[in-house]
């Protein structure tokens, strides 16, 4: 839990030093059919500054004073950052971009979120950093902080051998470019590049006579390639929004990275469904394909089994989210965590 407490300090640390930001309820997501909640977000900015414009127009001539243009107002701090840095849920990515700012932005301003997942014995705690630029290119840096739980303990049990740590560290740099911006009728479609290094892996490989390596285990980096389209339906359930997203990846990652990389290269699926009951509150549902790049070894490296999340965000105000996760993670290579629970703190300037 220290690792816990330091994310939450870090964060809170981050919204002081940029000043408190009042608690608001975010704009109404949707006024007209044709609007996309996130890529046309500055559209309905524009929307509201006109007609807020026009009300203040009339006034001004009433009272014979000159009117002032009304300020476009920020969209609700979605999407969440996944684990990895992206824009997404919390284990997937959707098309859409993290803070891409109003029409015209060249460089938004960054977003930062604390993420932490606690599986079984296991912990993961995500420091993430997002920009996007020109509202077509998100660059996002996380670095994932595993423990190990008992697996250390297990090796040295059945081996006899140590592994010298019981955490690794994993750094993903990630450059996500829009490819095609979302319509009434076409989805927004996304294309990335994730770069992932691995710190601690080839260190447990050595000290343990190369037994990774013995499984399949080759570099202690790799590079992952993703495309998702997402689909905003304005009105589809309760008169609110659900947004929908498919994607694949393109991967040689075992664990995601935590565990290093092999030669195979596998082809997952992934898809999430969000639903906006309120203006202030997001549910949703994600589903993130694994397959095994590596072979079985008893039960200290188990078959990898397919993630599900369930996430429930409150929008708290233009600027913050806070989101909690029940999630299904199967196998994580000596002992399947089926009743893991994460939460996340994201801050956009």
């Amino acid at each position: 839990m220290k690792h816990l407490r330091m994310g939450l300090l870090l964060l809170a640390a981050i919204v002081v030093a940029y000043g408190a930001v009042p608690v608001a309820r975010a704009d109404r997501f949707y006024d007209e059919e044709d609007l996309s909640l996130f890529l046309d977000a500055a559209a309905a900015d524009a929307m509201a500054a006109e007609g807020q414009a026009g009300e203040a127009a009339a006034a001004g001539e009433a009272g014979g004073e000159a009117a002032k243009p009304a300020k476009p107002g920020k969209p609700p701090p979605l999407p969440l950052h996944t684990i990895e840095g992206t824009g997404g849920g919390l284990i997937t990515n959707m098309a859409y971009l993290v803070n891409p700012g109003p029409e015209g932005t060249k460089v938004a301003p960054p977003a930062f979120s604390y993420s932490f997942l606690k599986a079984g014995r296991k912990t993961i705690s995500s420091y993430a950093v997002s920009m996007t630029f020109l509202r077509r290119i998100e660059v996002s840096y996380a670095a994932n902080r595993v423990g190990l739980g008992q697996w250390p303990d297990d090796i040295r049990q059945a081996t006899g051998l140590s592994t010298g740590r019981d955490h690794i560290w994993l750094h993903n740099f990630n450059v996500r470019g829009m490819v095609i911006t979302e319509t009434a009728t076409i989805p927004a479609v996304t294309g990335g590049v994730h770069f992932k290094i691995n710190q601690g892996v080839r260190s447990i490989d050595h000290r343990t006579n190369g037994a990774p390596s013995a499984l399949g285990f080759e570099r202690a980096s790799g590079v992952d390639f993703t495309i998702a389209a997402s689909k905003t339906f304005p009105k589809l359930l309760c008169n609110r929004p659900v947004l929908a997203t498919v994607g694949v990846r393109f991967t040689q990652a075992a664990q995601i990275g935590w565990l290093g990389f092999g030669n195979d290269w596998a082809t997952n699926i992934e898809a999430s469904v969000a639903w906006i009951p309120t203006d202030w509150l997001a549910v949703g549902y994600e589903y993130r394909q694994k397959k095994n790049p590596y072979s079985r070894l008893g039960n200290l490296v188990g078959d990898e089994d397919d993630w599900h999340t369930i996430l429930v965000a409150w929008l708290v105000n233009p600027h913050m989210s806070i989101a909690g996760a029940y999630a299904h993670l199967g196998n994580i290579a000596n002992g399947v965590e089926d009743a893991a629970w994460g939460l996340q703190f994201k801050y956009e300037f």
